[in-house]
């Protein structure tokens, strides 16, 4: 079941000092952090109408037909994006991780293009704010600004890459830069999800552990 604590901003914590509540949302902060520094108190406009939001392992954050209006920051946990393509089949284009950001691209940018789901592979806490607030800063900061000019750059730029490098890559090389690049696929992320992923078989993913296991 779904648990969020509506209406309890962190700042609103009495009990938490005020220099130790980012201590609770470390992996939450590095996410705003890794696109853009920003000031302490720029940061805070954000953090103060931070909601907490738990959910358990195989539910489903964003929904692909729905919009959300929230950006959601991994304190804890793992996800996946996938959508179902035109055979019916899931394909899993994304892992998400502490540190990273879920978001619906649609909501974000204000367009009905891309249908994916975003789904929970670990039971996970989040730190949720909405992206109209988001978006407000953008127009009333600088440093905000800057903030979502980066964001939105570095998703596009990673997005670009790996889809271009991967048609190049043996299956072999594909699954080696996967776990290269990000440790917690290889031990976090069930097989079938990374076969999809790379639009290989589970048993291609076995063999190639296999290999790379006997190295």
């Amino acid at each position: 079941m779904l648990q969020i604590y509506f209406g309890q901003k962190v700042n609103c914590f009495t009990f938490v000092k005020s220099e130790s509540k980012n201590v609770f949302m470390r992996n939450a902060i590095s996410a705003i952090d890794r696109y853009y520094k920003l000031s302490a108190q720029s940061k805070d406009l954000v953090i103060q109408e931070f909601e907490e939001v738990r959910m358990k392992k195989g539910e489903v954050l964003i929904h692909e037909n729905i919009r959300s209006p929230y950006l959601y920051f991994i304190e804890k946990g793992a996800v996946k994006n996938h959508y179902i393509d035109e055979k019916g089949n899931k394909k899993v284009v994304w892992f998400g991780f502490e540190g990273n950001i879920c978001f619906s691209l649609n909501s974000y940018i204000d367009m009905d293009y891309i249908h994916e789901t975003t789904e929970l592979l670990e039971d996970s806490l989040f730190y949720r704010v909405k992206i109209n607030h988001v978006k407000a800063l953008f127009k009333d900061h600088c440093d905000w600004a800057n903030w979502g000019r980066c964001f939105m750059e570095s998703v596009f730029i990673n997005t670009v890459l790996e889809l271009d490098e991967f048609k190049s890559l043996t299956s072999k090389e594909k699954y080696m830069k996967l776990i290269k690049s990000n440790q917690n696929v290889k031990e976090r992320v069930p097989l079938k999800d990374i076969a999809s992923y790379l639009g290989v078989s589970p048993v291609t993913i076995s063999r190639l552990r296999k290999e790379l296991n006997e190295l």
